[in-house]
């Protein structure tokens, strides 16, 4: 009998341990794929805005990465992928030395948030511009939204924007 309940306790101990040990890992696995989708819809949202706003291929920066459904949150531009570059060729066209540097690129769940140093050309004292996005389970952009503020010549504290 004695031996019969420390094979028994034995046993519950091990799958306990072997439980423990497999959850473990479940979650090692969940918290790997979770980090690549982050990392994923980070790359997806730096290359959309090389392309559109540093290159100035807007039509393939929209192919490539917005989705079929884009709710836009800027009050000047209208929602959808074609609104976007109706929005923004105008823009690209009159100022062709335009360029946005990301400064900071971060995302949580399925947003993307990018800290940008947007120009219209070298000698311009730009723009600082916090974009979000929000990205399908493709890694397609289907939502933004951003906050402009002109870079001052100086500042209160002595602090820059970047």
């Amino acid at each position: 009998m004695k031996k019969f309940i420390f094979t028994l306790i034995t046993a519950t101990l091990l799958s306990t341990g072997v439980q423990a040990q497999s959850n473990s890992v479940a979650t090692q696995n969940t918290q790997v794929v979770q980090q690549s989708i982050l990392e994923r819809n980070k790359a997806n949202v730096l290359d959309f805005y090389e392309l559109a706003f540093n290159q100035h291929k807007l039509q393939e920066a929209v192919g490539k990465h917005v989705g079929a459904e884009y709710l836009q949150h800027n009050p000047t531009v209208a929602d959808g992928g074609q609104a976007f570059i109706d929005a923004f060729a105008p823009f690209l066209k009159s100022h062709p030395q335009s360029k946005a540097t990301i400064k900071r690129v971060a995302a949580d769940g399925d947003l993307v948030w990018l800290h940008v140093h947007s120009q219209l050309d070298d000698k311009d004292r730009g723009e600082a511009v916090v974009d979000i996005f929000r990205l399908d389970e493709n890694g397609k952009i289907v939502e933004h939204w951003d906050v402009i503020q002109a870079v001052p010549e100086k500042t209160e504290s002595g602090r820059g924007m970047f």
